[in-house]
């Protein structure tokens, strides 16, 4: 049975490319292909949020296909799940959305918003409610390109992948394939990810390149803390008087290797879309 979901929402806007920079700036959206007519407009391209797709094309009025810009409004609403409504609602205010309301908990059990973005799509952002962490839910503030505002409701961060230095890649693997189970695939940066297990882990050679001897330093077991966004995360680390050693983007994601203020080593991490 083929991966591609069965239904797909395919958007019609006037302005393909600036569409496209605004759902990946914004929403988080990876772009996956694009294909441009002679004329200049985007034919056909195809975002990923999450484990979502969309499709998308700009108008062509020739054939009937026009966006809500044209049409003077839309009758239907894009339903996201977001890691954070607030920060996600306010970000997408400050790009040049338009706040239609601002999220508020419902009694389905959801916190949710709705925004119109600038080409006339309307998204209902939503988050689960967590009662017990909503009531002790700290605020902090962020710059996030285009002026501060107060974040409200960000779930703690929690781990999001394990890597264990060994030796020998190759005798690792052959020692805990035999031991628990573990089927290996090759991992983004070389090491053996760990294929079948529910919690995602992996194993690295220790080598001797720089980036690996300054792991093992501090931490024979890396952990990689998952977020929604690496750069305010990063920014807090420096100003909290750790170090932010490497910033590299791999297949499975944005990452951002750190140290606390004692030296110890761990990793941000953004997924991308699948992982």
């Amino acid at each position: 049975m083929s991966d591609t979901p069965t239904l797909i929402p395919y958007l019609a806007v006037a302005g393909g490319a600036a569409a496209i920079d605004w759902y990946t700036k914004v929403l988080g959206a990876v772009e996956v292909s694009r294909f441009m007519g002679d004329d200049g407009r985007v034919g056909h391209a195809e975002l990923v949020i999450g484990p979502a797709h969309i499709y998308l094309a700009d108008e062509y009025p020739e054939i009937g296909v026009v966006g809500p810009a044209t049409l003077g409004g839309t009758s239907f609403a894009l339903h996201l799940h977001v890691v954070d409504v607030d920060y996600s609602y306010e970000r997408a205010v400050a790009a040049g959305a338009t706040g239609q309301r601002p999220p508020d908990d419902q009694g389905h059990g959801s916190r949710n918003a709705t925004i119109l973005d600038p080409f006339g799509h309307r998204w209902m952002l939503s988050q689960p409610i967590d009662a017990a962490r909503a009531e002790a839910a700290d605020t902090s503030t962020a710059d996030l390109g285009g002026g501060g505002w107060t974040i409200t409701g960000r779930r703690p961060v929690e781990p999001g992948y394990l890597v264990m230095q060994t030796g020998d890649l190759a005798k690792a693997q052959a020692f805990f394939g035999q031991l628990f189970g573990w089927e290996f695939e090759v991992g983004g940066a070389g090491g053996g990810h760990v294929a079948n297990t529910a919690f995602p882990l992996g194993l690295m050679p220790t080598g001797d390149d720089a980036t690996t001897v300054t792991r093992l330093t501090s931490a024979a077991t890396t952990i990689y803390f998952r977020v929604d966004d690496i750069a305010p995360y990063a920014a807090q680390v420096r100003e909290l008087g750790g170090q932010v050693l490497a910033e590299t983007d791999y297949p499975s994601g944005g990452n951002a290797e750190c140290t606390d203020d004692q030296g110890y080593r761990f990793d941000l991490w953004k997924p991308a879309p699948g992982y």
